[in-house]
């Protein structure tokens, strides 16, 4: 599993990257790279507790995230 992690890490920033990158532009799903890039450089539990930390719990339980980040 230990050789899979740096592999894991590297995608995760290249989502983010370009999730930033793309961000400026109008394509459409560039957050939606910057969330999947989160997940596979911190794991899906961080994430889930960081976005609820941003966004607020209302907003967090509202959107329904929980289950997005579950089902990426």
């Amino acid at each position: 599993m230990k050789k899979w992690e740096y592999f894991h890490k590297i995608c995760g920033i290249i989502f983010i990257l370009i999730g930033i990158i793309t961000y400026l532009t109008p394509v459409p799903g560039s957050t939606l790279l910057i969330i999947l890039g989160c997940i596979w450089l911190i794991g899906k539990k961080r994430t889930s507790y960081f976005l609820k930390e941003v966004l607020g719990k209302k907003i967090f339980n509202f959107l329904k995230i929980k289950i997005l980040v579950k089902k990426l």
